[in-house]
């Protein structure tokens, strides 16, 4: 690795080079040879970040590999992957987080190696796959329990939607939370357009503030996650994306800005409707705590299970959903 430090007379470039020589050396992170890796295939591709599966070797292990796009800058390259490294070393332990397991170098760019989630994006498992309510809920669960763990480390998402969340044998994989203050740094909307219905509101007044429509800003925080679980709730439940059919542009943003939300699911589960109606709620202090929120899924678990699966929730009708 470095011989890559020859190459370049960025000095920042170098001292991030230097760092993951260390690491490296240190076996602190695990180096893989990019010769090594077969069958890639791309399954993934971002505004910053493309990732790929890949078989290493000659065994059936498989890994994902995220590539970076800004090949301009490889010295802000390398200190995002090293930002997400640290990030993601101190939420290793947890079971619904996507694990990093090393770095790789490709035509001298860098390569993070991650666990490889098989059946892809939440969005595409929820599409292709017809869930009994007892599912559900436990990808709720597990996928309140991550953030949880996420914001009990000092980690605010920010950039939480259903292309980001993994799905590996059931289990819920919450992914990229190490580059997602990009979003909220950035004042281009085009950076935003595929996610604004996930997106805290306040967002769309930091956007909206040079057309003179709001006079403060607003910072996201812990409460803009919960927001975009309340979002991924009713995703989860109602197996569509947010405002299918409906364009993801200036237009809709306004509208949740002005309290637009999703219609309610007929037959949804009384207590998870208003669980993740609070969640969404347009003012950031009404919205519960996500220690909340995994408690009262937790119950709804434990519920079912104590009744042998034979439990009748409450129900709301369709007439009553505009209540909500």
């Amino acid at each position: 690795m470095s011989e890559f430090v020859k190459q370049t007379n960025n000095p920042n470039e170098k001292e991030w080079i230097n760092w993951l020589d260390e690491a490296i050396k240190n076996e602190h992170i695990k180096y893989y040879d990019y010769e090594h890796f077969s069958k890639i295939r791309t399954i993934g591709s971002g505004a910053y970040s493309d990732v790929y599966r890949a078989k290493w070797k000659n065994t059936e292990k498989v890994f994902a590999l995220k590539a970076f796009k800004n090949k301009e800058r490889k010295d802000i390259t390398l200190k995002e992957i090293i930002h997400e490294f640290k990030l993601l070393r101190k939420v290793d332990f947890h079971e619904n987080i996507i694990r990093f397991l090393g770095i790789s170098n490709r035509n001298e760019d860098y390569v993070m190696v991650l666990e490889c989630a098989v059946d892809g994006h939440l969005r595409n498992y929820l599409e292709n796959h017809i869930l009994a309510w007892h599912d559900k809920i436990n990808l709720a669960y597990q996928l309140a329990s991550a953030v949880l763990c996420l914001h009990d480390e000092g980690i605010i998402h920010c950039d939480l939607h259903s292309n980001n969340i993994l799905v590996n044998q059931r289990k819920v994989k919450i992914a990229d939370f190490g580059l997602s203050k990009r979003i909220e740094e950035s004042n281009e909307s085009l950076n935003i357009i595929g996610v604004i219905p996930y997106l805290d509101p306040i967002m769309f007044n930091n956007l909206f503030l040079r057309s003179g429509l709001n006079d403060s800003v607003y910072s996201l925080d812990e409460k803009s996650d919960v927001y975009s679980v309340g979002v991924l709730l009713w995703e989860i439940y109602s197996g569509q994306p947010p405002f299918h059919g409906k364009s993801y542009d200036k237009e809709l943003a306004l509208q949740i800005l002005d309290g637009l939300r999703e219609a309610h699911i007929p037959n949804t589960p009384v207590d998870y409707l208003h669980l993740y109606s609070k969640c969404w709620d347009g003012d950031p202090y009404k919205r519960p705590h996500i220690g909340e929120v995994v408690q009262v899924l937790k119950g709804m678990i434990s519920e079912k299970e104590d009744d042998n699966d034979n439990i009748e929730y409450k129900l709301i009708d369709e007439g009553k959903l505009n209540k909500f």
